[in-house]
């Protein structure tokens, strides 16, 4: 079976615009990682590490690490960057970016416009490849094979205390990673990813709010993944919440704010696809911290 996979996984991003980003569960946590627009439109700056563990149980399942740092720098601007390692099989993606996005104000809602750049290193583990017939010339086995191509990314974000909506393309190049290689000479084309957003906070009392929430989105040419959700605040420092995305899983989540400066949060994904068979399920869990500024700290009472 793992052989199998890796053989179809292969061929699939070779050989057409497969879903090439990473899924993750607790994305309303964070909309940067898929929209460089969301930078800077919390409250106070962040920092915050994401790992994904998915499909649990399936030797070499993906595993996506991102470090992330969200920038409030003023009313109208806003700067962030990433780091993300991102491992499939014998594929990993190890890229690093860097955002800054320009707030409009309006008269109800403000409305962020940004640009992300960086550099991607793709690469291919020969190692971890076995094939049934070694004399396939798009794929060598133990054979490692790298390159490193730039990469762009652009998103729009309008944003109330209330309400978000955001539209982002990923990967806005579409460049062609070449491997120049002695044995074999494939070729990986990143395909666009686009995503649409939005989520609506409702104040049910003074204590207890909810947040419906919908992704959707993917590559190009492929078909759509969509993400509903909704989730419920205690007093904004306890969340617990539920989401399902077509035809893969369905989700519980839960996270907790600690003296308003450490959140932690944590989501696992029950596998409705036919992979269920083959794995325990997939495991998102964040460690954020917000950067308070001097000016936001409360002098103590005495």
């Amino acid at each position: 079976m793992q052989r199998l996979f890796y053989i179809l996984f292969f061929i699939n991003i070779i050989n057409c615009n497969a879903q090439q980003l990473p899924q993750l569960s607790l994305h309303t946590f964070d909309y940067t990682v898929f929209n460089p627009a969301a930078n800077g439109t919390k409250p106070n700056s962040e920092v915050m590490l994401h790992h994904r563990s998915q499909w649990a149980g399936f030797s070499n399942a993906p595993r996506t690490q991102v470090l992330m740092y969200n920038g409030k720098t003023n009313e109208t601007m806003g700067i962030g960057g990433n780091i993300m390692n991102d491992i499939t099989g014998p594929t990993r993606r190890l890229s690093a970016s860097f955002a800054y996005n320009y707030k409009i104000k309006f008269e109800t809602f403000k409305l962020s416009i940004g640009l992300a750049a960086g550099i991607m290193q793709y690469g291919i583990d020969g190692n971890k490849i076995t094939l049934h017939e070694n004399t396939d010339q798009a794929i060598a086995e133990h054979t490692s094979i790298k390159s490193i191509r730039p990469n762009v990314d652009f998103g729009t974000f309008l944003y109330t205390d209330k309400f978000s909506a955001g539209i982002s393309i990923m990967q806005l190049l579409a460049n062609k990673i070449k491997f120049k290689d002695d044995i074999i000479n494939p070729e990986v084309k990143l395909a666009n990813h686009f995503y649409i957003t939005s989520c609506y906070k409702i104040d049910l009392n003074e204590k207890i709010k909810i947040q419906p929430s919908f992704m959707v989105g993917g590559a190009f040419g492929t078909p759509l993944i969509l993400d509903l959700g909704l989730k419920a605040e205690f007093q904004e420092k306890i969340t617990a919440g539920l989401s399902y995305r077509t035809n893969d899983a369905i989700v519980i989540l839960a996270g907790v704010k600690i003296k308003n400066l450490f959140t932690i949060a944590y989501a696992y994904d029950f596998v409705i696809s036919k992979l269920r068979k083959y794995n325990s399920g997939s495991h998102d869990i964040i460690l954020a911290f917000d950067i308070i500024s001097k000016k936001d700290i409360k002098p103590a009472m005495l």
